[in-house]
């Protein structure tokens, strides 16, 4: 509020992973609608969208409507719309007097064109990110806020402290780096060895304490022959990826919460915004 009064239309609001986000963002919608003002939240993948809807339940927001295709909870007529932003893209702007970008370093060019119209020229755009790091965030943001590091909240017991152990280094001098990144094909070559495979699954036996985990693979290949490993020596496994529907993903985080299982394996699912425990 204080970034706003003195002048910043485009604010970065920095929280770290587990800070509440989501909580904090309703918080933000909660006192545009006191203000009588409409709000835009968008998010940047489909599976974040009744996540949203139902943490806007649980703080009292209940008049929400969902800009997604054909989403059973499509009513532009709601003063809080939460949007994918894979629909924005192929819609007209909505109405709106507040927009809030969730996980805004995930970064769209529709942001940009968004906020460039002048139709938008007054209207506040909010981001909010645990990483607001992607190049060129600083010619859309006028002002970056960091609410809290993560040291911050693990010294006042929000966040539990964490230890990394790193038994195994594969070799990759043989992958190849594309705009910044590994390349995913060379590094699931690298990754997915017998030898390092067995190696991670060994690693939690021993220093794992059988705590739920989630193993982040480089592909679904080497997902799959992570979950091989883990059942082998008769550890209870569940897999996510990219095509795992909405109902098998849900059956799965509850068997995973409940005990169930043990360890899911998945590629790139279970990360930007997801509130599993």
């Amino acid at each position: 509020k204080a970034a706003m009064r003195s002048g910043s239309k485009r604010p970065m609001l920095q929280l770290p992973t587990g800070a509440g986000k989501t909580v904090i963002g309703a918080a933000i919608v909660d006192g545009a609608l006191q203000k009588g003002n409409r709000v835009t939240f968008v998010v940047p993948a489909l599976s974040l969208i009744d996540q949203t809807v139902q943490s806007f339940w649980r703080e009292g927001i209940q008049d929400v409507g969902v800009i997604q295709a054909s989403h059973e909870l499509t009513n532009p007529n709601r003063p809080v719309q939460v949007a994918s932003v894979q629909t924005l893209q192929r819609r007209q702007f909505p109405d709106t007097d507040v927009v809030v970008i969730d996980e805004a370093h995930r970064w769209f060019k529709l942001y940009a064109e968004w906020m460039a119209d002048p139709m938008f020229a007054g209207v506040p755009f909010i981001g909010l990110s645990a990483t607001p790091w992607t190049q060129g965030l600083g010619d859309h943001f006028d002002d970056l806020l960091i609410a809290a590091t993560t040291a911050d909240l693990i010294e006042q017991g929000y966040l539990s402290r964490f230890r990394v152990f790193g038994p195994s280094s594969p070799d990759l001098s043989s992958v190849r780096v594309v705009a910044g990144d590994y390349h995913e094909g060379d590094l699931a070559d690298a990754m997915d060895k017998p030898a390092l495979t067995a190696d991670v699954v060994e690693t939690w036996c021993k220093l794992g304490e059988a705590r739920p985990t989630l193993v982040f693979a480089v592909n679904r290949a080497h997902a799959k022959h992570l979950k091989s490993e883990f059942e082998r020596v008769g550890v209870r496994t569940g897999y996510v990826d990219a095509f795992t529907d909405a109902e098998e993903r849900e059956q799965i985080r509850k068997q995973f919460h409940n005990g169930d299982l043990q360890v899911v394996c998945n590629v790139g699912c279970l990360t930007t915004g997801v509130d599993w425990d």
